[in-house]
């Protein structure tokens, strides 16, 4: 009886869990949009506005994007990317107010980018704006200190390491894509390796075993667990709380606890709770943030199919290598039909560049981030780990360019 009652329980969370989502993505599509009379009456006219700069400035190749929330809504200022503006700053931009529009990707597909948009509060847009700092350090003082201390490692990241091995290990390490360039990026998402550049749950739970293994060996096993649920959350914010990175933060905060508590921590019921717990605080994710949505279906086939194919794979010998095939292989039937229909664009390779790849980036994260600490007080200390994260770092990228330009990498669908 009492099994019973536990399967009971967890079947009521499954469906509690689906209830919440599939609810949360009805209400994305009936609600009212939040209106905003002042810049809806501005349209295609030169304003100026006054707010503050609530995320890290987003720095592209031609511009930098400041999401600026002002009394009356939440803009997208895009203005000059040399632009010295950082998280916290209340600025003055004058441009021309816009409603964001949706567009064709280059396979085709629409991408609807105003609903993008308004998923993470943002209502209009501000091209070629002219941009005035009026003060600073109007932020988060926590989130602050963090983007700085991010600001400094990165720092630190290219003093051991040239470009465009320095951009990939802060992509590695912090999600950081932006250095990388069009071309390299587009190498990546070809060759089906893009997700260990854009802080995927993959990076973020490779972190965070990493720091709870160092910490219990040096801390009670409590206090271990605590703490490493501490930097859990400080990476989180510190890397811009993305979808991806907040569901797998909370996954990991949750499989910490029951880890804490001695009890077990089932991974499908654990998905669909803070996917659920997403939704309920943001219920236009569900339906308008690809992040969002790639990210919980990849980890369902992780959970639910990596071992399945495990019984299939013992010829391989090598565990390590039985993993990622596994889990390349789970991750890419999970993703593929959501992939078809938003992105069009399918890797054939992807399996083949996962294998020559995952099993060097913990050790390339590993020696960079050595590395980088390192340099931060002198880069000749730091050149044998350079030179280690150099060699890793360099073989990630060829491998990616060489089989990224293969013809027929990747299929539009």
């Amino acid at each position: 009886m009492r099994i019973l009652a536990v399967l009971r329980s967890a079947y009521l969370v499954h469906t509690l869990s689906v209830f919440s989502i599939v609810g949360a993505a009805v209400y994305s599509l009936t609600a009212p949009l939040i209106s905003t009379p002042e810049l809806d009456g501005a349209l295609g006219e030169r304003v100026t506005i006054v707010g503050t700069v609530v995320r890290e400035p987003d720095v592209r190749e031609a511009f930098i994007q400041l999401t600026t929330k002002t009394e009356v809504g939440t803009v997208l200022v895009r203005t000059d990317r040399f632009t010295s503006v950082a998280y916290g700053d209340v600025i003055l931009a004058s441009g021309k107010i816009q409603k964001p529009e949706a567009f064709k990707t280059d396979t085709g597909h629409v991408f609807n980018y105003p609903m993008y948009l308004y998923a993470h509060g943002v209502t209009h847009v501000m091209s070629f704006a002219e941009v005035t700092i009026q003060t600073q350090g109007n932020g988060n003082w926590v989130i602050a200190r963090l983007v700085a201390l991010k600001h400094w490692f990165i720092a630190g990241i290219e003093k051991a390491l040239p470009e465009p091995e320095s951009a990939l290990l802060a992509g590695l390490l912090l999600g950081e894509k932006r250095g990388l360039g069009e071309d390299l990026t587009e190498s990546f998402r070809t060759a089906g390796v893009v997700h260990i550049i854009v802080l995927s749950g993959y990076n973020v739970a490779l972190v965070i075993n990493t720091v709870r293994e160092g910490l219990q060996q040096v801390l009670p096993r409590t206090a271990a667990l605590g703490s490493a649920g501490i930097v859990a959350l400080m990476f989180m914010l510190m890397t811009g709380a993305s979808e991806t990175a907040v569901r797998a933060t909370l996954m990991a905060l949750v499989v910490l606890a029951a880890k804490a508590l001695h009890r077990p921590a089932d991974g499908v019921r654990i998905l669909l709770v803070v996917a659920a717990a997403m939704a309920m605080w943001n219920p236009y994710l569900v339906l308008f943030d690809l992040s969002y949505q790639l990210s919980v279906l990849a980890t369902f086939g992780l959970v639910t199919l990596a071992h399945r194919f495990v019984p299939y794979l013992v010829w391989l010998r090598s565990k390590a290598l039985i993993e990622i095939v596994s889990t390349t292989l789970a991750t890419q039937v999970a993703v593929l039909p959501l992939l078809v229909l938003s992105v069009g664009q399918v890797s054939l390779i992807a399996l083949v560049t996962n294998i020559l790849v995952l099993v060097f980036v913990p050790y390339a994260m590993l020696a960079g981030f050595c590395a980088a600490l390192v340099a931060s007080v002198s880069t000749t200390l730091a050149f044998p780990l350079s030179a280690v994260a150099y060699a890793l770092l360099r073989y990630i990228i060829e491998v990616s360019v060489m089989l990224g330009s293969v013809p027929y990498a990747a299929v539009n669908l």
